[in-house]
């Protein structure tokens, strides 16, 4: 911009001198055309101005009082001398407005917040009088000035949070244009003070410029010691969190000039990488931080820094700081309630003050020095007491003598009706603050030089560049910098990530596992093999095994402090779980197989159950107690610059010590188990090798485990999860894989069985239709047929002796047999341990089975015809056949086919053997046809040596 630069004029002389005889009046005693205005500033900085108690009651602040280098300067001194000006000339412009309270002339009176000139001033006040100016100040304008109706006021935040709150209470309406602090937006504490200036919500506008320029990271160093500094730090940090905003550290001091606390500060913002930095506090402060970060290189190209006020100490930066302090402020941002420089009533207050202080006042000047606000609110002050007498049709006499100001809160200036200086038009929200727009200005390095290049609007919804402006960072480039390095990705193990796909993936496979066994063991819990890992303790193993599976799922989600409790309990659990039930579980079986005379099962398993009930209580309860305390949880960032992990840590505590201690002793417990276990002989019931393999797998597991967490590298998670599946997965394999394989190959063995016989029942039904279809008119003709191989033993007659026995078993242990007793059908199949009989004149054949004994009966016409690997036992003679069922049920009985012969099997060669007269056929079927004619053979063997039959034909 360039600084309009007018000359003092004649007419500008005039209005000075105007200012000289006003300000030196003195207000006497109201009169029904007279009203007095309170000014609220520092007067502890004027050394010619005389004080009864905090009114100045003699000297004056006249135009030409400093020189341009002091008002270029500038300090509390300056702001205060023109502060007063600006009143000045706005009260003069009010009585010279025949329609603003005609007939009503507004005179000024002058207090101090601070007290009287000392010469130490400068160096001791800060801004914080707070307790004189709530009892000697305003104490001074409630009961010894009745004739002030309303006060402006140039006050700090610290201070003016005491004074606001008593005229307040008294009913005096206020009006500041230097307040800053969000705490005076409370109307229920101050419902008589109004501001021209921002208030609550100014972080709204702070991040709509931090957004248009890609900014997600800042940090904060605030005034922590002022309202000022601390509620604004309130107000910025809460509006960022809103918006999501990355907040990298947040530094509040008193002193900037602290070089143990600042050098801390460097170091956090260099190691945070922090690049946009929002200084919050009066201008004497902020130049302070400016001046230190510079000092610690923590200015230049990557650095933006942003505040609330010019960064312009108290005194001269050249003397104070030396020369190089302009480069540490260039790019420095400004953003706070700007006017607008282009409007009439700007240019022209800019003339008026131009031409009082003799100082050509640059646009940048009149908005910094706070001008333009101060006006404003003398004219919303005066235009509010105007409404009020034509609202109420009052006389001045009772306006000047404080008898209406109980309709004066804050309501009544909130819509003066005028286009403001600050703002067109001027109005106030229900807070009491300025609707504004807010603006934005850099400083270029030269001296305290700023370029207004945009604004904001008023309800801080987005920000609008001045046309061809834009703002210039440290180094001259336009281009925002970067808010930090390249932002490390976060590494989630999420179902979407490769990790988190795997873990998840495994865990779903590891409960498919554990469910499919518990159904497994469920279905088969009554096959003997199935019995010792069917029991309650084996089921509590199994369900330890689905808490751990599902324990790892909480690493899917980002690691917080209930992700923590979530993951470690679970775990903890789930092994508790597995390792009491091992234990106890054992205990009981070799309590079992041990045991003294006199006590039963049901007693043993009971007393060991209850014990395994309180030892199980007791780890849920260590448990329980260490999750609950949140201190011995926190959250870790584990990883590099570029690539960064969430991960749990925990902390050592006497909670901590208790669990581990009782997991410990668990565990240890596995050793004296395995022991004892040696004196279970039973195969099956002896788990040894699986306490032992446990043993082994939770020891190298956790030492897998405990070298990660050393290194606390960011795939520390992942490792864990896959140890503990793994670990989980072995231990489900070992217990119950190895009864499943049992199961597996019962089924196998049944199943081949099965294929066997239908096997030989296909082979028996093809021999058989063979063997019927042949001719057998003799059996000599057989025998000719098939070269001279069939055999053929005829029973004549039947000695009579006494009962003899005799087991064909020399041959066979069993065969397989079909029974007919009629011409066309035959039985089942069957098998059966044949055996001959004979008791006084009778003889006969038995086939013994588990379930079912054969008899039949031997006669003379009984014949055995062996014809390939088949036997016919033919009988035609008066015989009788018996079947006897056995009684004995516990044994399983021998499969039988389920196959039927063709109806019909009427050859040439039956009808030879069997004659016309039939009473029972036994077919027979063995291995080969050596074993036919060797079981015929033993069956004639055994006839002559019993002495059964006479002969065999």
């Amino acid at each position: 911009m360039r600084p309009h630069q007018p000359s003092v004029t004649i007419a500008g002389w005039l209005i000075a001198g105007l200012f000289v005889r006003c300000a030196n009046a003195k207000a006497g005693t109201v009169t029904a055309t007279n009203i007095t205005l309170g000014i609220i500033s520092w007067y502890c900085f004027a050394p010619q101005l005389t004080l009864n108690g905090s009114h100045v009651v003699e000297g004056s602040l006249y135009p030409g009082l400093y020189n341009n280098q002091q008002i270029s300067d500038g300090g509390y001194a300056v702001r205060e001398y023109i502060m007063d000006l600006s009143v000045q000339l706005a009260v003069d412009q009010m009585n010279a407005d025949p329609n603003v309270l005609p007939g009503i002339h507004v005179n000024i009176k002058r207090f101090s917040d601070c007290g009287s000139y000392y010469p130490s001033v400068g160096e001791l006040w800060g801004g914080k009088t707070g307790g004189y100016a709530s009892t000697v100040m305003a104490t001074d304008i409630i009961d010894n000035h009745p004739d002030v109706v309303g006060v402006i006021a140039m006050q700090s935040s610290s201070t003016a949070r005491y004074s606001a709150e008593v005229l307040s209470f008294a009913q005096i309406p206020m009006c500041s244009g230097s307040v800053g602090s969000p705490r005076l937006s409370n109307k229920p504490n101050y419902p008589y003070f109004y501001r021209t200036i921002d208030g609550a919500g100014i972080g709204e506008h702070f991040y709509q410029f931090l957004k248009l320029w890609n900014v997600g990271r800042v940090a904060f160093i605030y005034q922590k010691n002022t309202d000022l500094g601390y509620f604004v730090f309130l107000d910025m940090h809460a509006a960022m969190l809103r918006h999501k905003m990355n907040i990298l550290g947040s530094y509040g001091t008193a002193d900037p000039t602290d070089k143990f606390f600042m050098n801390y500060v460097a170091d956090s913002l260099k190691r945070v990488f922090a690049r946009y930095i929002i200084v919050i506090g009066n201008a004497v402060f902020s130049a302070s931080v400016m001046n230190a970060v510079g000092q610690r290189n923590l200015t230049g190209p990557d650095f933006v820094y942003l505040g609330i006020n010019r960064p312009k100490p108290g005194k001269n930066a050249t003397l104070l700081y030396g020369p190089q302090y302009y480069s540490y402020i260039e790019g420095y941002v400004q953003i706070a309630g700007m006017a607008n420089f282009d409007t009439k009533p700007f240019l022209d207050a800019k003339v008026q003050l131009t031409a009082l202080t003799g100082y050509p006042l640059r646009s940048i000047d009149v908005d910094s020095n706070n001008i333009p606000h101060f006006i404003d609110c003398t004219n919303s002050m005066l235009r509010g007491f105007d409404k009020i007498l034509r609202k109420t049709n009052q006389s001045a006499e009772a306006l000047g003598r404080r008898q209406l100001n109980s309709m004066m809160n804050y309501t009544l200036f909130q819509n003066p009706g005028i286009d403001g200086v600050v703002a067109s038009p001027l109005a106030f929200n229900d807070n009491g603050d300025i609707k504004l727009n807010d603006g934005a200005c850099y400083f270029s390095g030269t001296a305290f030089d700023c370029h207004l290049f945009g604004s904001t609007d008023m309800d801080a919804t987005k920000v609008t560049y001045r046309p061809g402006e834009h703002p210039v960072f440290n180094g001259g480039s336009s281009v925002p910098p970067p808010d930090g390095p390249p932002a490390a990705a976060q590494l989630i193990l999420s179902i979407n990530s490769t990790f988190g796909g795997i873990i998840f993936t495994l865990v779903v496979l590891g409960l498919g596992i554990a469910f499919a066994l518990l159904s497994i063991i469920y279905a088969f819990r009554h096959k003997s093999f199935m019995k010792p890992v069917s029991g309650l303790e084996a089921v509590a193993s199994l369900l330890g095994c689905v808490i751990i599976y599902s324990s790892l799922l909480t690493y899917l989600p980002v690691s917080d402090i209930l992700m923590c409790k979530l993951r470690h309990s679970l775990f903890l659990l789930g092994l508790m779980f597995i390792l009491t039930s091992l234990l106890f579980r054992n205990l009981l079986l070799f309590m079992i197989f041990c045991k003294k005379r006199g006590v039963k099962p049901q007693t043993l398993v009971f007393r060991v159950r209850v014990v395994h009930g309180i030892v199980a209580l007791i780890g849920i309860a260590t448990i329980a107690v260490w999750a609950a305390l949140p201190s011995n949880f926190a959250v870790k960032r584990a990883g590099h610059s570029d690539l960064f992990y969430l991960t749990c840590i925990y902390a050592s505590s006497s909670t901590f010590t208790t669990m581990t201690s009782y997991f410990f002793i668990m565990y240890l417990c596995l050793l004296p188990m395995i022991a004892i276990l040696q004196r279970v002989k039973w195969e099956d019931f002896n788990e040894s090798v699986l306490l032992g393999f446990s043993f082994i797998m939770i020891a190298v597991a956790y030492a897998i485990i405990t070298f990660e967490t050393k290194l606390r590298n960011m795939y520390y998670d992942v490792t864990f999860c896959l140890c503990v599946w793994t670990a989980t997965t072995l231990f489900l394999i070992l217990m119950f894989g190895t009864r499943v394989m049992q199961l597996a190959e019962q089924f196998k063995e049944e199943a081949m069985n099965k294929s066997r016989i239908s096997k030989l029942k296909t082979r028996l039904a093809e021999k058989k239709e063979s063997f019927f279809q042949r001719p057998s008119a003799s059996s000599a003709d057989v025998r000719r047929q098939q070269g001279g191989d069939g055999s053929t033993v005829k029973m004549p007659g039947v000695k009579k002796n006494p009962y003899r026995h005799k087991v064909l078993c020399n041959t066979v242990d069993a065969c397989i047999y079909q029974v007919s007793t009629s011409k066309n059908s035959w039985s089942l199949w069957r098998a059966g341990q044949p055996e001959l009989h004979h008791m006084s004149a009778k003889s006969w054949l038995s086939l013994n089975s588990n379930l079912k004994t054969a008899c039949f009966t031997l006669s003379e016409s009984t014949q055995f015809v062996a014809f390939e690997n088949m036997v016919m036992i033919v009988c035609d003679g008066i015989a009788e056949t018996r079947i006897c069922e056995s009684t004995n049920t516990q044994s399983t009985s021998t499969s039988m086919h389920q196959s039927t012969p063709p109806a019909h099997r009427k050859t040439s060669n039956l009808k030879k053997v069997m004659g016309s007269s039939i009473c029972y056929r036994i077919r027979m079927e063995f291995e080969n046809e050596g074993k036919a004619l060797a079981f015929v053979k033993e069956v004639q063997s055994e006839i002559s040596d019993i002495g059964m039959m006479k002969g065999i034909i």
